[in-house]
């Protein structure tokens, strides 16, 4: 579980419910400003949002814009998006030990280790050839392309069983 800084206890922003920090609506920029222009906790606001490449709504006055110009001047990390809590990539990627995180990574690698195990036991799995062509949401499977099966889902009607991919010919 991720820890809240000291800080934020005596921010200024704490409780205010009418203005939107993360995404504010234009009329609202200038009103976040001015909350922030005041706050006693300006600075750390500013210097905790650089350190972690922040990449929405106003932190110590900045917009993302603005900070994103300071991380380059001070050589802190570019504002990104990160992916959600609870996934393999903001565990691999972006060094997240949360427990979610933790516990997404743990499932990625028990999926990735069947897998492999799979693979080295030659139960990949069947390939079919497409007899004729098949719509797959906007776009087309022609005759004669090879087709995977998922899993707990019916073979296609119009494919022909062929030799397991990567079987010897």
């Amino acid at each position: 579980m991720t820890r809240r800084p000291s800080w934020r206890e005596r921010a200024a922003c704490r409780g205010r419910l009418d203005l939107d920090f993360i995404d504010p609506a234009d009329e609202q920029v200038d009103q976040c400003r001015a909350v922030c222009a005041e706050c006693p906790v300006r600075e750390l606001c500013l210097a905790d949002a650089l350190a972690s490449g922040e990449a929405w709504g106003i932190w110590g006055g900045l917009d993302a814009d603005e900070r994103a110009a300071v991380a380059e001047q001070d050589g802190h990390p570019a504002p990104t998006v990160r992916p959600a809590h609870g996934t393999n990539a903001r565990y691999a990627k972006h060094r997240c030990r949360c427990s979610a995180c933790t516990a997404a990574h743990a499932e990625y690698e028990r999926e990735r280790r069947a897998r492999l195990r799979a693979r080295r036991r030659g139960t990949v799995p069947r390939a079919y050839v497409l007899a004729e062509p098949v719509r797959c949401g906007r776009t087309w499977a022609g005759a004669g392309q090879y087709v995977l099966t998922l899993p707990g889902l019916p073979i296609p009607a119009e494919a022909e069983l062929d030799e397991p991919v990567g079987a010897a010919a």
